[in-house]
């Protein structure tokens, strides 16, 4: 709509500069026009300023084209007539219509057949369109429609037709008088009267596209989003969920950007009598993020939910815990510390919350010296950490240390880096909050190099290879695991990325213990364009076993597992990765596959994990994996597309599932099928089925608007 104003503004600065006396002068913020024509001639004894065959006005970037136009200075009116069709800079067509008819005052006027091309193509079609106030247009029997119309095929995907349309350009709304809803031609929703905000808007109050869901779990239901705009800086959605099954929940959300931060809150609620929890369920998700005038940050993040099956149950999350943390962080060019309580609740079957620990405070610290030591970086650091359950042990742990380290390059390319560390542990342990039952303390000293050799062959141009064999050396003590509280090195994950740590471990309350070597080989093939590989395999040498690692670590044994991986991709067609650890027998232990092919039309993603069993860290089977999801387009249109998860060891699926998608210029539509296996409390295994149809520019998101584009014609008449 604002570009009709743009056709009648166009017109009235043609018909105004044709009317002005010879020399006459524009004032400077006046636009260039020109007009051209077969003929311009001025009738006397009407006063009217005619300009007749192949009419063209250039009005600044824009172009109008018409058979005649006509500028009567006793009425002060302008009228256009023939096919009138307004070009924008590119010389894309934006407005149609048959005839125009305003004041010189821009404030009123008329045009008839009228057919605009808005912002992401929109088009509006009126029959008539009346200028109203220089604000409104008010269109009579007027249909509106992002989706392309072609000469063989005229009839819109979808459209709105209505009596009257109100545009109000200041306020950017749309208003709709007795309007039908139609898709493909076919009338299926009447009502007296709806507004929209028009394409321009990125963010205006009012119903967002529905969605439609069908679960065994649940039965039917219906999620109805209202997006609220409170101000410039905030929002809120508002989502009723009515189920045939379990009754209706509220969902909402809550969005509001500050000077220094953000905040988001997600909750949702409701209340049934599944499960026998109460007559209340719901969860609360709220996450700020903020920074102080002097750099540090500070914020919080919490994932509360009142029972185990709750999220399951409503397909919101597939999460088994949750993690709710309070922090206070900086970080600067030498110092950094990060202060934080965090509280973890379980969702899993057979463990309760009492049983998982609550850790405040959680603390690390460190702080670079500013000139070298020896010619090296040094620092000193500190780490703590408290750990309380209602339903268990407790523990504390309070570290302080210092380290350095200093890197040399040799003429030969060999890169040395020396390095030590001290630390000494403060601990203590108990029952019931009672930390003074067992206290101990600890020494953790180690030292050791690091050698680098990096060779280069760059000779083919856009093409580098680069071979590096590398090698570190550690000497540290014996002992120091006895009877210490282990918190945060239960897990180890003893892959390729970790061969070069200094200590295997992830936390501090386990130290690695005595000399040991690491050692290992890495390649990478690096091109402009093409192929590009990279590969790597490595383990640990000791002169004793190393009993402080769980059995199913590979690190336990002398000579430990190998450890490799390899990466080969052909951007962007073709990707494949594999990580592997395995045995001095050479049996793998651990075996990661992933492999990816896209060539359109077709996609495909392939997984593979084995992990050998570990009953230290409470897996007590081997577990063997396989996952894959494919992709069809099937149209420019239409695709689809499945995906499996499948439990190799126990030979049972976990989930599969499948969807449809159709989408255009004007209309997305996904239908969805899912079938999760798994069974826990208060979330059975569960079928179900989703359906959302967006209709593009009206009620959906930004992103969604921008992909509304495929004019291959004038809009169509009404």
């Amino acid at each position: 709509m604002r570009r009709l104003a743009s056709l009648l503004t166009a017109v009235l600065a043609a018909a105004v500069l044709v009317a002005a006396p010879a020399g006459a002068q524009q004032s400077p913020g006046e636009r260039q026009v020109a007009l051209v024509a077969d003929s311009v001639r001025y009738d006397t004894l009407t006063g009217q300023v005619i300009a007749e065959g192949a009419v063209q006005v250039f009005y600044g970037t824009r172009t109008l084209t018409a058979e005649r136009i006509v500028y009567d200075s006793v009425t002060e009116r302008i009228s256009a007539e023939g096919e009138l069709v307004l070009r924008d800079a590119v010389g894309n067509v934006t407005v149609y219509a048959d005839t125009a008819e305003l004041d010189a005052a821009l404030r009123d006027g008329l045009v008839l057949g009228a057919r605009a091309v808005m912002d992401r193509d929109v088009k509006l079609s009126a029959v008539e369109a009346r200028r109203v106030d220089d604000r409104y247009n008010a269109l009579s029997k007027a249909v509106y429609s992002p989706c392309a119309v072609c000469a063989e095929d005229p009839t819109p995907l979808w459209r709105i037709r209505a009596r009257r349309v109100i545009h109000d350009e200041e306020a950017n709304i749309i208003h709709y008088e007795n309007a039908t809803f139609d898709v493909l031609g076919v009338p299926v929703f009447w009502t007296p009267y709806f507004r929209h905000a028009d394409p321009t808007v990125e963010r205006t109050s009012g119903f967002l596209v529905p969605s439609f869901a069908n679960s065994s779990t649940f039965g039917y239901g219906v999620r109805a989003p209202y997006y609220w705009v409170l101000d410039d800086f905030s929002d809120a959605t508002i989502e009723p969920f009515v189920t045939t099954g379990d009754g209706a929940l509220l969902l909402g959300e809550y969005r509001r950007r500050f000077t220094f931060g953000d905040l988001q809150v997600r909750a949702s609620g409701t209340v049934n009598d599944y499960g026998g929890h109460g007559p209340f369920h719901g969860h609360l998700d709220a996450l700020g993020e903020f920074e102080t005038e002097g750099g540090v940050d500070y914020g919080f993040d919490f994932d509360l939910v009142t029972d185990d099956g709750y999220l399951r149950r409503y397909e919101l999350s597939d999460d088994d815990r949750l993690e709710s943390e309070l922090y206070l962080r900086d970080y600067g060019t030498r110092t950094y510390f990060d202060l934080a309580a965090v509280y973890f609740q379980s969702l899993r079957e057979g463990e309760t919350d009492g049983e998982v620990p609550f850790v405040l405070p959680d603390f690390e610290a460190r702080y670079e010296l500013p000139r070298p030591v020896a010619g090296g970086v040094a620092g000193f650091f500190a780490d703590s950490a408290a750990v309380v359950r209602t339903d268990g042990d407790d523990a504390a742990r309070v570290s302080l240390g210092g380290d350095w380290e200093r890197e040399y390059v040799s003429r030969s390319g060999v890169v040395l880096t020396p390095f030590a560390e001290a630390r000494v542990d403060f601990f203590a342990s108990g029952d019931n909050d009672a930390f003074t039952e067992n206290a101990d303390i600890r020494l953790a000293p180690l030292a050791g190099i690091e050698a680098r050799y990096p060779l280069i062959n760059d000779r083919r141009p856009g093409v580098a290879h680069v071979l590096e064999p590398i090698a570190q050396a550690i000497v540290a003590p014996y002992g120091g695991n006895d009877g210490i509280p282990v918190e945060d090195s239960l897990l180890t994950e003893f892959d390729e990325t970790s061969l070069f740590a200094r200590d295997h471990f992830p936390g501090l309350d386990s130290v690695e213990e005595g000399p040991r070597l690491n050692y290992g080989l890495r390649y990478e093939r690096i091109a402009d364009e093409g192929l590009d590989l990279e590969a790597s395999l490595g383990q640990v040498l000791r002169l004793e076993d190393a009993d402080e690692f769980s059995p199913g670590s590979g690190l336990v044994d002398s000579t430990s597992d190998l450890v490799g991986a390899w990466a080969v991709s052909f951007a962007p067609w073709v990707t494949a990765r594999q990580r592997v650890r395995l045995s001095t027998d050479l049996e793998l232990t651990r075996n990661e596959v992933y492999g990816g092919i896209e060539l359109d039309p077709v996609g495909l993603d392939v997984g593979y994990i084995f992990l050998e069993q570990d009953p230290r860290i409470e897996a007590p089977d081997d577990r063997e994996e396989i996952s894959a999801a494919a992709r069809l387009r099937l149209t420019d249109a239409w695709s689809v597309g499945t995906y499996l998860q499948h439990d190799i060891g126990r030979d049972e699926l976990v989930e599969t599932g499948g969807s449809i998608t159709y989408e255009n210029e004007c209309i997305a539509v996904d239908l969805g099928v899912e079938k999760r296996f798994t069974d826990v409390d208060d979330a059975p295994s569960a079928l179900s089925f989703g359906l959302q149809v967006r209709l593009l520019t009206l009620g959906t998101e930004p992103e969604d608007r921008e992909r509304a584009t495929g004019v291959c014609g004038p809009p169509a008449r009404t």
